[in-house]
């Protein structure tokens, strides 16, 4: 590895942001130079993401956001998880929860996390924060890498699913990385809401496009569904850890799975070193495997359960039991996007946006160019389990955006894609600003351990030989010097660094723009 090949920090006075492109961080720093708030800038580089990286986050998918308002001190959570359809009764599951395909959707909501946060914190008309977006849409934009490099891995089951070829392989062939791609129908939805806003997408042409698409292809949205969407905002789940109080989203988010993580890193007085780094991939390992099965529809979990305390695993037990659940817990990796920011009244962002994995279930709307999502495949279809499919109810959610505070002020903001592993990416990025003074370039480009979905380390290279050794010892499957596409993440990182400066990455192991002023 090239020492100076990894993404160096940005600084700024008035503002330091990052998202998962850089037209979507380029709108966003422009709406905020043009006396934008956060929120606005993250409507308008959400809407940019949605047109240049739709496999990762399209308007047929999701979003959580997590916001410290400065001015009252508050945290404020918005979870806009999309529910499943009224017909999805456990019955019609007897094959288990479909994969790929409009039957795999649950209602999209990412439009009503835009109108939610922007009713509350916006300043900046729709129309204004849309029109980049739908420029890119209509005009044509370049093909990023990241997309192509997903088309590229897309298998047969996604390409043949309605409407995937028209938009992502005209000709009969993929698109490939610099090709100029448009998306005028797309343009015309964006442009519904940027007029009439929530009411565009959800009561106007697009919704009876969307499910006139879903109906006639074997798929269960239907209007009183998108009527019923909703975005709610909700109360952060918080714990204390090295003096800060980090806070993330409350189940049906697994960010609970995180601050397990870090609860058990700060009981152990945050233990250094090849055995300190074992342990705490041991423990992510229980702590998956089974807090997973505790996570579902806010309604059906029992907030005991998912206590520290309850789940007995700071000694866990025999690995190989351990790698079974986690294998059978379903948790496994999905594409996303997001966006971060924070400005010099100290208000900070930590926004995702998702179609679960990538390109979700590679339906694709020809009335509206949208690809829909398959989170469905997310639920279980075991009565009685908590995260049991059944009609309205949210499944068990891989967003993990999440904030640090200190003293009531927010430190940092993150996120960063890659299903569950999103927890133990969190876990590494926090720890690691905790634990010393390097700067978020230096700490996002140190190299990282996760957890693949049949229960195998993954090591990326640079880490310790004796990590490896002794997890061995312990009968651990281990795979070293990995490079995985998606497990590792790719951290989208702000912060307020101890000169009082604001500090802003974008993490090299996929597309990542940071930039500030």
């Amino acid at each position: 590895m090239i020492c100076n090949a990894r993404p160096k920090s940005v600084f700024g006075t008035q503002v330091a942001l990052a998202s998962g492109h850089h037209l979507a961080s380029q709108h966003a720093l422009r709406c905020l130079a043009d006396g934008g708030s956060l929120v606005d800038a993250m409507v308008s580089a959400s809407a940019t993401l949605a047109v240049v990286l739709p496999h990762a986050g399209s308007l047929g998918g999701c979003g959580m956001m997590m916001y410290y308002d400065a001015a009252t001190g508050e945290v404020h959570a918005l979870n806009a998880s999309g529910r499943a359809p009224g017909s999805a009764k456990v019955e019609r599951f007897t094959n288990g929860m479909p994969q790929r395909g409009t039957s795999s959707a649950v209602v999209p909501t990412l439009v009503r996390l835009w109108a939610r946060a922007h009713e509350r914190f916006g300043r900046i008309t729709l129309r204004e924060l849309l029109a980049p977006a739908i420029a890119l849409a209509r005009d044509g934009c370049n093909v990023a890498e990241e997309l192509a490099r997903n088309l590229r891995l897309s298998g047969p089951l996604v390409r043949s699913q309605p409407g995937f070829d028209t938009l992502f392989m005209p000709g009969g062939a993929l698109l490939e990385a610099g090709q100029r791609i448009r998306q005028p129908a797309l343009a015309e939805a964006l442009n519904a809401i940027a007029h009439e806003g929530e009411r565009g997408f959800y009561e106007g042409a697009s919704m009876r496009s969307l499910t006139r698409f879903s109906q006639g292809t074997n798929g269960l949205l239907d209007a009183i569904d998108f009527a019923h969407a909703q975005a709610d905002w909700v109360q952060s789940w918080t714990s204390p850890t090295a003096g800060h109080a980090v806070h993330v989203m409350p189940p049906n988010s697994v960010g609970v799975l995180m601050l397990q993580q870090l609860q058990r890193w700060d009981r152990h007085g945050c233990q250094l070193g090849a055995e300190g780094m074992a342990q705490d991939i041991e423990h992510a390992l229980a702590v998956i495997a089974k807090g997973r099965t505790r996570i579902g529809d806010p309604a059906q979990v029992s907030v005991a359960a998912l206590d520290a305390r309850s789940f007995g695993v700071d000694t866990v037990r025999a690995s190989a039991e351990w790698r079974a659940a986690f294998a059978n817990s379903r948790a496994g990796v999905g594409d996303t996007t997001g966006f971060v920011a924070m400005d010099a009244q100290g208000n900070a962002l930590a926004m995702l946006q998702s179609v679960f994995q990538p390109f979700g279930s590679g339906a694709v709307d020809p009335g509206t160019g949208i690809l829909l999502n398959n989170r469905m495949f997310d639920f279980d279809t075991e009565p009685g389990s908590v995260n049991c499919v059944a009609p309205h109810r949210r499944p068990s959610h891989t967003l993990n955006p999440w904030l640090l505070l200190r003293d009531g002020r927010a430190t940092m903001a993150a996120v960063s894609p890659g299903g569950v592993s999103q927890t133990t990416t969190g876990f590494q990025i926090a720890t690691g600003a905790l634990g010393g003074m390097v700067t978020l370039g230096e700490l996002v480009a140190r190299p990282r351990w996760s957890l693949a979905r049949d229960g195998t380390i993954l090591l990326e290279p640079g880490l310790p030989q004796a990590v490896a050794h002794l997890l061995r010892e312990r009968g651990h499957s281990v795979e070293t010097d990995s490079q995985h596409e998606f497990y590792f993440g790719s951290v989208k990182a702000v912060r307020r660094n101890a000169s009082g400066n604001l500090e802003a990455a974008a993490d090299a192991r996929r597309q990542a723009v940071a930039l500030g002023f």
